[in-house]
């Protein structure tokens, strides 16, 4: 008895072993390509976070409120801005020296409208009236929950054009 074998039961595994191979193959170049995909963006969010890190050490923000830059000169103006403040939150922000001495305060509710608070730390008219008084150094804002969230105080300086000058010098 001479049992003749067709050819294609020969193929037929072939082909299974050749899918089977190529699915490894594609399996593992889609792995790798996943895991330097993954690599990528733990480096994109070490970036970000190095980013927001650096944004909190400038302390330009504090929950809603923020300023706009970190230093100010004489006759230089400051904006305070607050917006998106939670409904049930309110208080007094405190506008606070270098001398420890309140300087002025501002109320925000968020009940109401934003806040959009603007004045000028150091004037000239400062300089003259009051001689002794310490407007260079380190400022804080600082904010005083009556009711709701709490804030960190966010800090600026106020420096003197004329010490700045002779520190380039």
């Amino acid at each position: 008895m001479n049992i003749r074998i067709p050819k294609i039961i020969f193929v037929i595994p072939l082909i299974i072993l050749a899918a089977i191979v190529l699915g490894i193959v594609l399996d593992v170049a889609y792995t790798e390509n996943l895991i330097s995909m993954h690599s990528t963006n733990l480096e994109l969010e070490e970036i970000l976070i190095d980013d927001e890190y650096e944004t909190i050490a400038n302390n330009l923000y504090s929950g809603p409120f923020a300023i706009l830059e970190d230093s100010y000169g004489i006759d230089d103006t400051l904006f305070l801005i607050g917006s998106e403040i939670p409904l049930d939150s309110n208080g007094i922000i405190t506008f606070i020296r270098p001398d420890g001495e309140i300087d002025h305060k501002h109320p925000f509710d968020g009940s109401k409208s934003a806040v959009n608070h603007y004045f000028t730390p150091v004037s000239s008219s400062d300089l003259e009236e009051c001689p002794k008084c310490e407007f260079f150094g380190t400022w804080a804002i600082s904010f005083e929950s009556q009711h709701g969230s709490t804030y960190s105080p966010i800090n600026f300086k106020v420096i003197s054009e004329n010490s700045e000058k002779e520190k380039l010098q």
